[in-house]
């Protein structure tokens, strides 16, 4: 009886093991160690309702909303704010390499060379916007295998190089592939990022009324859902010196750089400062040859929509006073401040070049138009029209035409309409003899 009575008491280890494991899995006190946090549910917690997720959904960042503490919070304590690096500090290195053999202008070559590495030291003159601007940006995918892009980054340097603007963009989609290895963007860098439309609305006013220049520019506008005027568009894939030199019809921006300006860029992720820095450094190493050939049309549609002409001003002294404030915004009314700043020489000094190699354009044209007339006199010399120096054509078969130098015209009948076409007859002395003689 006592035996049976020990071992009622004392329970096997199994009764024991599930004692213990019943305790530790019933709900107990919420812990003092751990207060409630304040201020409603927390992004970082995962405390969301379905409405708070559905806007954010809107917004763009509840694909990742429910996750955050495991992908942003990876290097962050807990309860610690994140935050967003706005404009962007990723950085990318730029390899200088020597300077192309074959580069005409060494000096010009070097200045774009620190220009893109971003260590030239810019006045205040210099980082205005001015008449040109370079953009590029940064992407990620959207939809199944992330096939469609985003625009998540967004920078636009002037024509010294300054960032005149650098900025992420939060997406309005659900993102499926951040392209991390190539854009350099991480889930973490949109967070509180300015929305679309916001950046969207600064894009398009630094690009009215001012030549933007990019690399595949077409992608860029499709992503910014926007679109520029073609006179007023300069593409560098499309620049028709480059794709000979590259030998294909859609050079890469990494080539370019490396065979027109000795530097290796997108060696890793991806910069769009650095990128837009290298399209605009292209452009003006070719901006010479380039406006000569856009120059009309370009100017045709300024004069249209009522911009100042590039460069605008007659003679060599007013066309260098009119460009050397090139970096001043276009004023309303098509009228620009004119005040000599130093610190836009480089540019106003292109700008005057284009001037001047327009006037040699002009008298090329000019003279052209002196030899033909030359050649015409002599023409008519050959064809013995006389001492009343005119010019003889043929308005039908049967009447002859004389213009003299003093604008008068002569109609006389020809003598024999099979008697030779314009430069005599055919067998019987001079046309104008026989007329004489009749």
């Amino acid at each position: 009886m006592a035996k049976a009575k020990a071992a009622a008491v004392a329970p096997g280890s199994n009764w024991a093991a599930l004692q213990t494991k019943l305790t530790s899995s019933s709900p107990g006190p919420r812990s003092s160690t751990t207060p409630k946090p304040r201020g409603g549910p927390s992004i970082m917690s995962g405390e969301l309702s379905s409405k708070q997720r559905k806007r954010m959904m809107r917004q763009g960042i509840g694909e990742y909303a429910s996750g955050m503490s495991e992908k942003v919070g990876e290097s962050s304590s807990a309860g610690q704010t994140v935050g967003v690096n706005v404009p962007a500090h990723t950085k990318e290195s730029v390899m200088l390499l020597p300077v192309p053999e074959d580069c005409t202008d060494r000096r010009l070559v070097e200045e774009l060379r620190v220009m893109v590495t971003g260590k030239g030291v810019l006045g205040e003159a210099k980082k205005a916007p001015g008449t040109y601007i370079a953009l590029d940006c940064e992407m990620v995918g959207l939809g199944p295998l992330g096939s469609e892009s985003c625009l998540a980054r967004i920078s636009v340097v002037n024509y010294h190089g300054h960032v005149l603007l650098d900025t992420f963009v939060q997406p309005r989609e659900t993102v499926t592939d951040w392209r991390t290895w190539i854009s350099g963007i991480r889930a973490s860098d949109v967070v509180g990022a300015p929305q679309f439309e916001t950046v969207q609305k600064q894009v398009s006013e630094l690009c009215e009324g001012r030549v933007v220049v990019g690399h595949a520019i077409e992608n860029d506008m499709k992503a910014l859902l926007l679109s520029h005027p073609g006179p007023m568009t300069r593409d560098t894939q499309q620049c028709k010196p480059l794709r000979e030199k590259a030998k294909t019809k859609r050079p890469g921006l990494k080539r370019l750089a490396e065979m027109e300006l000795g530097i290796k860029i997108q060696t890793g992720a991806h910069s769009s400062v650095t990128d837009a820095r290298a399209t605009m450094a292209l452009y003006r190493l070719h901006k010479t040859v380039w406006e000569q050939q856009v120059r009309s049309i370009t100017e045709t549609y300024r004069e249209k929509m009522g911009l100042p002409s590039i460069g605008a001003g007659k003679g060599k002294e007013k066309a260098s006073s009119a460009v050397l404030n090139e970096t001043d915004p276009p004023a309303k009314g098509g009228k620009r401040k004119r005040n000599v700043a130093e610190e836009n020489e480089d540019e106003g000094a292109e700008t005057a070049n284009l001037e001047d190699e327009g006037g040699l354009l002009h008298a090329a044209a000019t003279e052209d138009n002196r030899k033909k007339k030359k050649l015409r006199k002599q023409a008519a010399a050959a064809g013995g029209l006389g001492e009343g120096g005119g010019q003889k054509g043929i308005s039908s078969g049967v009447t002859e035409v004389i213009r003299h130098k003093d604008g008068t015209r002569e109609v006389r009948g020809r003598k024999g309409a099979g008697g030779g076409g314009g430069g005599g007859g055919g067998g019987g002395g001079n046309w104008w003899e026989d007329d004489a003689g009749s």
